[in-house]
C-alpha cells in the first residue's frame, strides 16, 4: 500500500511539474472593460473581460498553466522582448513584430486568429467648437490627442493631423480633457455590433464622437522565447480564438 501511495505521489508531483507556466503580462492600469484595478494586484473578482478571455482561452489547454503579471504597459512591452513574460494581448505594428511572434496568414496577421475586434471612438467635450464628421474634422486644423504611455501613436489619413500628448495612465487622459488642455482622448466605442459607452464619460459631461475613428483586432501575442519552445501549444491558444472570441464575457461585463 505504502508503494502504491509513493507511486501516485510521484505522479501528481511529475504532472504538476509537466504544466507549462503562461505568463500573461497586462497593464497596472484600468481600462474597462478590459481590466479593472489600479495596482500590480491581480482581482480574483471581476477582474476584466481580456483577463476572464484569457482565462477561458488557457483552461482549455490542460498543458498551460496561466500566471498573471500586471505591470505599467511599457514593461509589458518590454519584459516580452526579453522572454521575461510569454504573452499580452495588443494590436498588431512592425515595430512589435521586431520581437514579439503574430499568428500569420500569407505574410500577414490573420484576422480568423485574432483575440477581438474592436472599434474605436474620439472623445470630446460636449462644448468642443470642432467636429468630427468620419471624414475629418472641421472647426480645427491640428487635433491634440492624449493617450497613456505605450499606446500606438494615431496616424491621420485626413488633411488635419494628430499631435500626441502621452500621459501615464488613462484617467489622466480623462482629467486633461475634462480641463480642457487637451481636443480629445480615444476609447473603445463598440464590440462587433455592440455601442459602448462607459459612465465615466458622460460623468464627466464628455460625448463618444461616431463613427468610429477606425477598427483594431487585438491579438495574442508571444514571446519569441515561448513560441520557439512551445510552438505547438502556441498554436493550440490561437486556434482556439477562431470559434471563441469572448463576446458573451465582453457583453456581460459592459451591461453590468
Amino acid at each position: 500500500m505504502r508503494g502504491i501511495l509513493l507511486l501516485c505521489c510521484c505522479m501528481f508531483v511529475s504532472s504538476a511539474q509537466a504544466a507549462v507556466p503562461l505568463r500573461f503580462c497586462f497593464e497596472d492600469k484600468e481600462l474597462a472593460p478590459y481590466y479593472y484595478g489600479n495596482s500590480a494586484e491581480v482581482r480574483q473578482q471581476n477582474p476584466g473581460a481580456t483577463i476572464e478571455h484569457v482565462q477561458q482561452l488557457v483552461a482549455a489547454v490542460p498543458a498551460l498553466e496561466l500566471k498573471l503579471i500586471r505591470l505599467p504597459w511599457k514593461r509589458c512591452l518590454a519584459s516580452l522582448a526579453t522572454g521575461d513574460v510569454d504573452a499580452v494581448v495588443g494590436s498588431y505594428s512592425t515595430e512589435r513584430a521586431e520581437f514579439a511572434v503574430f499568428p500569420y496568414r500569407d505574410g500577414q496577421p490573420d484576422p480568423t486568429r485574432a483575440f477581438n475586434l474592436h472599434h474605436t471612438c474620439l472623445v470630446s467635450r460636449q462644448d468642443a467648437p470642432w467636429q468630427w464628421t468620419g471624414e475629418g474634422f472641421s472647426g480645427i486644423d491640428q487635433l491634440v490627442v492624449a493617450r497613456p504611455l505605450g499606446y500606438a501613436p494615431l496616424k491621420s489619413k485626413f488633411p488635419q493631423k494628430f499631435t500626441m500628448h502621452y500621459t501615464s495612465s488613462s484617467d489622466m487622459d480623462l482629467d486633461l480633457l475634462e480641463k480642457g488642455r487637451i481636443n480629445a482622448i480615444t476609447r473603445l466605442c463598440q464590440i462587433g455590433d455592440l455601442k459602448v459607452s462607459p459612465a465615466q464619460i458622460s460623468l464627466r459631461g464628455l460625448k463618444i464622437l461616431y463613427p468610429p475613428l477606425y477598427d483594431s483586432r487585438g491579438y495574442l501575442i508571444f514571446s519569441q522565447k515561448f513560441y520557439k519552445q512551445h510552438q505547438k501549444l502556441a498554436e493550440l491558444l490561437w486556434q482556439q480564438q477562431i470559434q471563441n472570441k469572448g463576446t458573451e464575457i465582453y457583453r456581460r461585463y459592459l451591461e453590468e
